[in-house]
């Protein structure tokens, strides 16, 4: 799947208008056909498309993500530079994302056609019709241009002076806000379809209480919601990579999207790779909690 990706992100690069002497200059019109010809071929960009996608293929099998066309610079080094600011905002979001989601899903269960329910989902799927981009512009203006409370950039890598968990503010809230609208009402439909269930109404015969009704419910939904957050993992990144862009937050997702307008195959691919990889790992590690947590429940 992920080798299907980057042979389809690789070919639309190569058929993109233009070339990278065009990001690696200010003036490129200076410099001559001849040099521009030259600077291919040293690139190895003169080759054929299928050339160049199996030696970048040949390249990756040992480990060796090449340079960027830009700036020289190893391809490796830059992702590990930037790949914690990501991960901090990408496991921030998950948190969030989840907490908020359960909570006022459970609540909105409970509260079931009632004025709390219907303001939750009400505000939730406003928030969901917004777009990242637009949403996050609007945080910017009021939060940061107008109010003066948040940065709106100017976050450094990880370890470094100048950055700091008041740059993920913002761009949290512009990936969270949107996104919970649709698991809210994912988990206030899964609680009230399953507290329906002949055991669940059984055990409300016995007399059961109310929180331990709510207990069992949540007990039973658990291996379905811990699989469904699971398939998050790539929405979540898709986000991730605009909010990175409108806050200029030094992250994976921002090199990812400078170096697709720069033409920077080494750096795009590379990208793709390791954002697939998380993608995956999350959807693996998601249905190994919801097997063992099923397991468990089974024999409670």
């Amino acid at each position: 799947m992920l080798f299907g990706l980057s042979f389809i992100v690789f070919l639309v690069l190569f058929l993109l208008p233009g070339d990278v002497t065009s990001a690696m200059f200010s003036r490129p019109e200076s410099i001559s056909t001849s040099q521009k010809e030259q600077i291919l071929i040293n690139l190895g960009l003169d080759k054929g498309f299928f050339t160049q996608y199996f030696l970048w293929l040949k390249s990756i099998f040992t480990f060796d993500f090449g340079h960027s066309f830009i700036n020289g610079q190893s391809v490796g080094s830059i992702i590990v530079e930037r790949l914690p600011n990501s991960l901090i905002l990408l496991g921030l979001s998950y948190f969030f994302i989840m907490f908020l989601s359960l909570i006022l899903g459970i609540i909105s269960a409970v509260y079931k056609n009632s004025f709390v329910d219907y303001f939750i989902n009400f505000s939730t799927f406003t928030l969901m019709c917004m777009p990242h981009f637009w949403f996050g512009l609007m945080l910017i203006i009021i939060f940061s241009v107008n109010l003066g409370l948040l940065p709106s950039s100017g976050a450094n890598f990880l370890g470094q002076n100048g950055f700091s968990l008041k740059h993920t503010i913002l761009p949290l809230c512009a990936i969270v806000l949107p996104h919970i609208g649709i698991n809210i009402k994912f988990i206030r439909d899964l609680f009230v379809e399953n507290i329906n269930k002949e055991f669940i109404q059984a055990s409300i015969a016995r007399g059961l209480n109310k929180f331990d009704i709510y207990k069992l419910t949540i007990l039973y939904i658990s291996p379905s919601i811990v699989r469904y957050f699971g398939t998050l993992a790539g929405s979540i990144f898709g986000g991730l990579y605009v909010i990175e862009a409108v806050f200029s937050y030094p992250g994976v997702g921002e090199l990812s999207l400078n170096s697709i307008i720069a033409k920077d195959y080494p750096v795009v691919l590379a990208t793709l790779l390791v954002s697939g990889i998380i993608v995956v790992l999350a959807n693996l590690i998601a249905e190994i909690l919801s097997i063992l947590i099923d397991k468990r429940n089974y024999e409670k």
